[in-house]
């Protein structure tokens, strides 16, 4: 999360050099720096341990052309666990937990992950507005990773400290790909740059973990965790300078 915050400080301190260029009548070379937000829903054996996910990520790309190549970075975050629970055999009879202290606590639990992945693209461009916006089409490889988090103090419940919590976590991770199609649109004089449309993400996955506590036994097998994302990016746009043909007479 720092590091998109970071990356989009950075990129907001950019020139994007949109009044220097005619994307009317070029296709310049660039360098893209953007942020993005994507509503997920799980499918296939995702869906069955997390409801509704967002995902929050940093990226950028080198632009030549129409072609696209770069490297992603997504934060992922929710709420909704279909899980049974975990931490069923730590609880009292009315769902809570005891501390040290002789306390009850509710111990909530949330769904935490990242990817990250390389991206080539192209862009089918548009007549209008101009030549650079267009139909968007994106394929990306890497590595995705997802976990239950427990929030919980070790230092109050000493059966959910730091250790024991990875006997709890259902840590998965492995290679992912994916598929994005949407729209492009790069604005040649005001500050609006941005893409929107539909990702597709297929995970194969495994546990990390040897062993969870809570059923005596590792997890079986291997996954496929699956996402239907809706994505919006924005994008501050760093173009290469046109090369100026000069032609003299006698």
């Amino acid at each position: 999360m720092k590091n998109i915050i970071a990356l989009l400080f950075v990129a907001l301190l950019l020139k994007p050099a949109h009044a220097q260029m005619d994307l009317k009548n070029s296709v310049p070379n660039a360098v893209f720096f953007h942020v993005n937000y994507t509503a997920l829903f799980p499918a296939a054996d995702l869906a069955k341990r997390y409801g509704y996910i967002s995902s929050i990520g940093s990226a950028f790309d080198y632009k030549a052309k129409y072609w696209l190549i770069g490297a992603e970075y997504n934060f992922l975050f929710g709420t909704k666990i279909k899980e049974p629970d975990v931490l069923k055999y730590l609880r009292t009879s009315d769902g809570t937990l005891i501390t040290i202290d002789g306390e009850l606590n509710d111990i909530p639990l949330f769904s935490r992950g990242w990817s990250v992945k390389g991206n080539i693209g192209r862009i089918i461009p548009f007549k209008k507005p101009n030549k650079n916006s267009g139909l968007l089409v994106k394929l990306g490889f890497g590595y995705m990773q997802h976990k239950l988090v427990i929030d919980a103090s070790g230092d109050r419940i000493p059966q959910l400290n730091k250790t024991y919590r990875k006997g709890y976590d259902r840590l998965c991770g492995g290679v992912a790909f994916s598929q994005f199609f949407g729209y492009l649109f790069l604005d040649n004089k005001k500050f609006v740059n941005f893409y929107l449309g539909v990702e597709l993400q297929e995970a194969f996955t495994k546990s990390l973990r040897s062993w969870q506590f809570d059923i005596n036994a590792a997890l079986p097998g291997n996954r496929l965790d699956m996402t239907f994302g809706i994505k919006a990016g924005w994008i501050i746009p760093v173009y290469a300078k046109e090369k100026v043909e000069k032609f003299y007479y006698n």
